[in-house]
């Protein structure tokens, strides 16, 4: 597949995969909208590979192991061992593992621009 295939499925590390494991077993308290892996925040959105989207469908939509980028983040917080993002169409996605390359450190930076006042993207433009 080439790396513009849209349906292309990414293969998951060993530490990737025992986080989803975790991940899938812990109690959130309501419902999650899909599990997060290899992921980062960009332009104030969440970018990963999706597990287990409530979306699924059997066209292939959101289907497991392929990217999603999330609408605007509105709150990031932590939940036991897992950050979960609170984004403004109302999902709720839990990050079972961060992109080797800056993941965590691209939450760290949206975190520190959300304390000065990030300016979330127009409805217009999403």
């Amino acid at each position: 597949m080439s790396k513009l295939d849209t349906h292309e499925v990414i293969a998951l590390s060993a530490y990737a995969e025992r986080r989803l494991s975790q991940a899938f077993d812990y109690r959130f308290g309501e419902s999650v909208t899909a599990y997060l892996t290899n992921t980062r925040i960009v332009s104030c959105c969440g970018v990963g590979v999706m597990h287990r989207h409530i979306k699924a469908d059997s066209s292939g939509r959101f289907q497991d192991g392929h990217r999603v980028r999330t609408s605007d983040i509105r709150q990031a917080e932590k939940h036991g061992a897992f950050w979960v993002l609170r984004t403004l169409s109302g999902s709720f996605y839990v990050i079972a593992s961060f992109d080797p390359h800056g993941g965590r450190q691209s939450l760290q930076t949206f975190l520190k621009l959300r304390e000065q006042g990030v300016h979330l993207t127009p409805q217009r433009m999403q």
